[in-house]
């Protein structure tokens, strides 16, 4: 967790460490929900033990909490991300996993972003998702709503994803 100086400041993200420090953050102070867009996953984020043991004991503790995620298809990350996917495994009713059905949406330069939104409060964001760059804003004043609006979208427009359809996730 950060100093709680830092906690209610917006924080630019630089690469594994800050993103790493900021999805801490984010997922330690989420309440009910937690919407997660993105199109490329970095296993060294997204299969961190630490960030799944928050997610893990997050969801024990509070069993109403849910997560939608919506990930690029599950063969371009499963062998990369093994923890993720015993998570998604354990987890089926807490941790709801969709894939992009990308000639739904229509084309917006959010969608080669990713973002994260806790609680409809508390936004992470990667406009380089590629090499973690992107800021974190504890009480987002900007663009909350929009992005918002476009998960709500994506996720109405997107579906389970076979691959782990298969796994009976």
């Amino acid at each position: 967790m950060m100093a709680n100086d830092e906690l209610l400041s917006p924080m630019t993200l630089n690469g594994l460490d800050d993103s790493r420090r900021a999805l801490l953050d984010l997922l330690g102070g989420m309440r009910r929900t937690l919407l997660w867009y993105t199109p490329l996953i970095r296993p060294e984020l997204y299969d961190d033990p630490d960030v799944l043991d928050v997610i893990r004991n997050r969801v024990v503790s509070q069993p109403k909490l849910r997560l939608h995620l919506v990930l690029p298809p599950a063969r371009e990350w499963r062998s990369d991300c093994p923890r993720l996917a015993r998570l998604s495994e354990r987890l089926t009713s807490a941790l709801l996993l969709r894939t992009l059905n990308r000639p739904e949406i229509p084309d917006r330069p959010e969608l080669n972003q990713a973002f994260a939104i806790a609680d409809e409060r508390a936004l992470l964001r990667f406009s380089d998702p590629r090499r973690l760059l992107g800021g974190y804003e504890p009480e987002p004043r900007e663009r909350m709503r929009e992005l918002l609006e476009l998960f709500r979208l994506i996720w109405e427009r997107s579906q389970p994803d076979p691959d782990l359809g298969r796994l009976g996730i």
